[in-house]
């Protein structure tokens, strides 16, 4: 069969091996091809002269002889057959020389390749006893057939390199940069890096108070001064994956420990060092027999369907959430979940109430020593009945236990109230006591960079004359939430939300004489409606965001006096319920990592100063309170 010598080899080893066996062989069957063809041609021409006649006119016919195997090669005699022979050496020696030549080129292209590789495993070794810490990744024997197969004899000659061959050595660099991976991996596990930097000017304008008014004896509410503030924060995060069922999560921000719904941290107190605090600390776990499972403990962000109407988009919780989520792929039936969370808020010290006779109130003790917890479930689904249209529906139950034996003023107040035990020693005439009591702190004296901004987490919501509580808090919230994505750019979202406490209680004042006075509590719920249209540059992941994306969003909210537990809800309306508020925003991305925002809330009292249940005198002021953020966030 003819054969190309100038095709180069594949660079395949056992191709290479192959090859050069064959043409070994083949060489070999040539060189005894011309020896018997030489021999041939000696006899021949012996043969020749001894049967030659006599000169004469016709010289008799030349017998021809039949060949004896297909091995040999019978020639036409005389001078004819010689140069033929002659010829084939010729072609053979060319073709000799051209394997030669072609052998030489692929040992220097194999050398030039093995030098590149032996730099890269340098490389890689180096990378990986950086990266794992004491981790060596050792060469290995490589062979072909298996553990201590040996190459064929013929791979000591100069083609050797060439059977060990380019993708045995790119192989071993994979194996080793694999090998040097998985050594990261067993000692800091699959870990991701994440956070963001934002700048915010914050202007506030129509402020008050509810004093009384120097200019109208009687009435309440003095105008403020215009406020402007620089603020930041400041977001850092790493996630990281043990395996396929452990995942966990820790993240850091800015802000005031006495804060929990917001991370701002505003830039004041005479330059000093603010606060960075951990924000985040969770583990998640995902069984793999229960496809769809997930149990999270630790401090997380609440993941539940929801607004800012019932939980700040600032508060982590705290405590275990349960989550089933099935996805349906092939059907307008898209998704379904359910979802479950306890999360304690206040551990309370248990302690002994003395009445005002002097003996301990069980009563009053048992209420004292009453935990702050909240347990909560959620039913959501997802349709889409057209191919660009979707639509979420959602049902949540959330119940706060023990806010009617807690006084707002020493849990969510200005203040920290802690129990104090005070020993009084025997005297002559009385044996020793322990008597308790509160003693209350101001939170600012307790957190540096904490600063007096005229707003805390003391609660709006209705209080007895006892100063607790007049209401339990469960709280019914619904969601509907429809997208449209006809336009990848301009995708448009209409959500209406809808919450109702259903322990709502009437509320205890002072009547004539001091007795008791009920007063009816029909403010038990709240109307959160949003409409957007644009990309969520301001929520969504960097690699969905394309630089020129914009978002722009109206919200209408109305939030009576006992819809909500106010201190976890949003706080930037100033106060947190009996509130009716309309907030404008526009975003832009600049690049995908860097957005430019503006955001104008503007809040009203629809029921005056005092709140639905006090007595707003005439002549009191009620204005409105703008707030305008400017906001400029970096993402990485």
């Amino acid at each position: 069969m003819a054969r190309d010598s100038r095709r180069p080899f594949p660079m395949n080893v056992r191709t290479q091996t192959a090859v050069f066996a064959e043409r070994t062989t083949y060489m070999r069957q040539m060189i005894l091809r011309a020896a018997a063809l030489c021999a041939l041609v000696a006899a021949h021409a012996a043969t020749a002269r001894a049967q030659t006649p006599a000169p004469g006119p016709e010289p008799p016919a030349r017998a021809v002889a039949p060949a004896p195997s297909p091995e040999q090669f019978k020639p036409g005699g005389g001078l004819f057959a010689l140069e033929d022979v002659r010829r084939q050496l010729r072609e053979q020696r060319e073709e000799l020389e051209q394997l030669r030549a072609a052998v030489r080129e692929q040992s220097r292209l194999i050398g030039e390749l093995r030098s590149r590789v032996e730099e890269a495993e340098r490389a890689t070794s180096t990378l990986a006893s950086r990266a794992g810490g004491g981790a060596v990744v050792r060469d290995a024997a490589y062979a072909h057939g298996g553990a201590g197969a040996h190459l064929p004899a013929a791979q000591d000659a100069p083609g050797r390199d060439a059977a060990q061959g380019f993708e045995g050595r790119v192989a071993r660099a994979e194996e080793q940069a694999k090998k040097a991976g998985e050594a990261v991996n067993k000692q800091l596990g699959n870990m991701t890096f994440g956070g963001d930097l934002r700048l915010r000017y914050e202007s506030l304008v129509g402020q008050q108070n509810a004093a009384a008014n120097p200019d109208n004896p009687g009435a309440f509410g003095n105008a403020l001064t215009s406020r402007h503030r620089m603020r930041l924060r400041a977001r850092f995060g790493v996630r990281g994956r043990i395996n396929e069922e452990f995942e966990w999560g820790l993240r850091f921000s800015s802000g005031s420990f006495a804060d929990v719904n917001s991370t701002n941290q505003t830039l004041t107190d005479l330059y000093s060092r603010k606060p960075f605090m951990l924000d985040h600390a969770y583990v998640t776990y995902r069984p793999r027999r229960l496809p769809g499972l997930s149990v999270q403990g630790g401090k997380f962000d609440a993941s539940w369907t929801r607004t800012e109407m019932t939980w700040d988009n600032d508060v982590a919780a705290e405590g275990l959430m349960e989550t089933y989520e099935r996805e349906f792929k092939k059907s307008a039936f898209k998704s379904f979940a359910l979802q479950a969370w306890q999360l304690p808020a206040l551990d309370r010290n248990a302690a002994f109430v003395l009445g005002a006779d002097g003996r301990v109130d069980l009563e009053a003790s048992g209420r004292a020593g009453r935990d702050l917890a909240l347990f909560g479930a959620q039913a959501r689904t997802e349709f889409a009945p057209w191919k660009r249209a979707s639509l979420q529906l959602s049902a949540s139950d959330l119940y706060w236990m023990g806010t009617q034996f807690i006084t707002p003023a020493q849990v969510f107040g200005p203040n920290v109230s802690f129990p104090v035990a005070v020993v009084i020693p025997a005297s002559g005439t009385s044996p020793a006591r322990t008597v308790t009591t509160q003693v209350s702190i101001p939170r600012d004296m307790l957190v540096t960079g904490n600063a007096n901004l005229g707003f805390s987490t003391a609660t709006s919501n209705a209080i007895n004359r006892d100063g607790r509580l007049s209401s339990g808090f469960n709280m019914v919230d619904l969601i509907a939430r429809l997208d449209l994505t006809h336009s990848a750019r301009w995708p448009v979202m209409l959500l209406f939300d809808f919450v109702t406490n259903t322990r709502t209680r009437d509320v205890v004042t002072a009547g004539p004489g001091g007795a008791d006075l009920l007063l009816r509590n029909n403010e038990g719920q709240g109307y959160w409606v949003e409409g957007q249209v644009g990309k969520d540059v301001l929520r969504l992941g960097v690699d969905k965001v394309a630089r020129g994306d914009a978002v722009f969003n109206y919200t209408f909210m109305r939030i009576e006096k006992d819809a909500v537990l106010t201190p976890f809800n949003f706080s930037d309306v100033g106060q947190q319920s009996d509130v009716r508020a309309h907030r404008f925003t526009a975003a832009y991305a600049v690049d995908p990592r860097v957005t430019l925002s503006l955001t104008g809330l503007f809040t009203q009292r629809p029921n005056g100063l005092l709140g639905v249940f006090g007595q707003t005198p005439p002549g009191s002021l009620n204005r409105t309170l703008t707030r305008i953020q400017l906001d400029t966030i970096l993402r990485f």
